[in-house]
């Protein structure tokens, strides 16, 4: 039973998308060759988590 969690937010400058989202792959094979990391999430959350001036 999953007892600990860990939230990790990285937000990409203008243009190093995709360095994130490369960053992140390789983060994945890492974590599923850990044998105490059950699951392991990434979220692409885009445009919408970005503040807009009111």
């Amino acid at each position: 039973m999953v007892k600990v969690a860990l939230l990790v937010r990285l937000e990409a400058k203008p243009g190093k998308e995709a360095v994130v989202a490369s960053f992140l792959e390789g983060a994945l094979t890492l974590a599923n060759q850990e044998t105490t990391t059950p699951v392991w999430f990434a979220l692409r959350l885009g445009w919408l988590a970005q503040s807009q001036p009111h």
